[in-house]
């Protein structure tokens, strides 16, 4: 008997927080809270379409400009024999719509620089010329890419070792997609001063991107 009052007394106690957990107001409309959290997002890779892989090691042999085709002739030094193409910058980028307490950024920028400690033949320079966005449909707008530094960048003489230089500036929220998609980068090579300074060599270069903020 002791058990059964026991049992009627913890079954009163649980019917009582069942019917005290109902709020007894329902009608045919529900609702809660869902939060979406959205972080800042900077992402970018850099495509070979020559190779169908990341960009690795690219060898430019200084003999093309002298000893091959139409530059086979003593007195000549073509520099613009020189180039390399089909790379693209891949990048993914989330940004705020506007002044927010968080801090988030609004716009970002694409700078590229020769990592410090590398070496290049002197009064020379790397250009590096950017196509516009080319994204994939929804990724963005032309206007979310990011705009180009149409003439591009001259590493070496110009901008000197381990000097940040603007190739794409004001990236919005944009996904430009993978492998041939992004901007498209081509590689050439400038003789800028006297030729006195170009010595012979071997010299090596790291090329860093970096998409950050403004």
């Amino acid at each position: 008997m002791k058990n059964l009052k026991n049992y009627l007394v913890c079954a009163a106690i649980a019917g009582f927080q069942f019917v005290n957990a109902q709020d007894n107001n329902d009608t045919n409309i529900a609702s809660h809270i869902l939060n979406v959290d959205v972080p800042e997002v900077a992402l970018l890779d850099i495509f070979d379409a020559n190779t169908n892989t990341e960009a690795a090691a690219i060898v430019f042999d200084m003999s093309d400009a002298t000893v091959s085709g139409i530059n086979a002739e003593a007195g000549l030094y073509d520099f613009q024999a020189l180039s390399y193409t089909n790379l693209y910058l891949n990048y993914t980028s989330v940004v705020a719509g506007a002044s927010n307490a968080n801090g988030y950024d609004l716009t970002r920028k694409i700078n590229v620089r020769f990592e410090t400690g590398s070496t290049f033949p002197g009064n020379l320079d790397l250009r590096i010329t950017p196509d516009a966005p080319v994204i994939v449909t929804d990724g963005g707008t032309v206007d979310s890419a990011g705009t180009v530094v149409a003439t591009g960048v001259a590493l070496g003489k110009t901008v000197p070792v381990g000097t940040d230089a603007l190739l794409v500036d004001s990236i919005e929220s944009v996904y430009t997609g993978d492998d041939n998609q992004g901007v498209k980068l081509t590689y050439t090579v400038e003789q800028n001063g006297n030729f006195a300074s170009f010595k012979a060599g071997s010299y090596q270069s790291t090329i860093v991107y970096t998409l950050t903020d403004l």
